[in-house]
Formats: structure tokens, C-alpha cells, sequence
């Protein structure tokens, strides 16, 4: 009983860890609002700022080492996301993005779902990194 109990509780937190690889391209708003709210919770939205010339949601971690940008249409789906990271992350970052997705080169990655290509970006600045998530056209 102990060994099947075990490996059901394994067998759900795996899917719970393929959760938080959601693709986020093509959702809406308000799915994206749930599902931060409700798998990643140490994400807050920050709606103290606005850009009259994109549309976005603003999420922010408890420390403020990490921004997500989800940039949206004129009719709320998501058509990229632009994840801000202190330094001290891109470590982890980087051997996360490896495990993830196929390597393309320095700092390139892409992944398919349902047909469908992505292209994962990594772009250093100089006090912070940026990883874009987008469709390929």
C-alpha cells in the first residue's frame, strides 16, 4: 500500500511540475491571471504601472529578482512573454531553459506544441537578463 500510495503522490507532483511549464502564448488574460495566482504564487500582479502603447500584465516575485511580462492583443491572448531576472538566476535560468526545450545555440531555444513552433530567447543586459517566449512566425 505504501509503495502505491508513494508513487500516485510522484505521479501527481510530476504533473503539477508540467503545469509550470505552461505555455502561455494564445491564452487569455484572464487564464493567465488564474493560473499565476493559483501555480505560481509567489507571483504577484502589479498593476501600478501603465503603457499606453502595449498591452501586458505585470507579474513580480516576493524578492523582486524576477518580473514576467505577458504582452497581450487587442483581444487579451497572450502573443509573447518577457521573463526579467536578476543575475544571481541565470544559472538555474539556463540549465531550466536546457532541460526544457532543444538547444539551438548561445542562448536560443524552441519547443513545439500541437504543431506549433516557439522560440526562446536569452538576452543579457547589464543589470539583468531577459528570456522571450514567442511564437515563430
Amino acid at each position: 500500500m505504501f509503495k502505491f500510495n508513494f508513487f500516485f503522490i510522484l505521479f501527481l507532483l510530476s504533473g503539477l511540475s508540467e503545469i509550470g511549464a505552461q505555455n502561455y502564448i494564445g491564452m487569455n488574460k484572464d487564464e493567465i491571471i488564474v493560473d499565476m495566482n493559483t501555480l505560481h504564487k509567489s507571483f504577484k500582479l502589479n498593476t501600478s504601472a501603465v503603457n499606453p502603447y502595449y498591452k501586458y500584465l505585470k507579474f513580480e516575485d516576493n524578492i523582486n529578482e524576477i518580473t514576467i511580462l505577458f504582452f497581450l492583443s487587442e483581444n487579451d491572448k497572450c502573443t509573447l512573454v518577457r521573463k526579467m531576472c536578476d543575475y544571481a538566476n541565470i544559472n538555474d535560468e539556463i540549465e531550466d531553459l536546457n532541460k526544457k526545450y532543444k538547444k539551438l545555440g548561445k542562448n536560443k531555444w524552441n519547443y513545439s506544441v500541437k504543431g506549433k513552433i516557439y522560440t526562446v530567447t536569452l538576452e543579457e543586459s547589464e543589470w539583468y537578463f531577459t528570456i522571450s517566449t514567442k511564437q515563430k512566425n
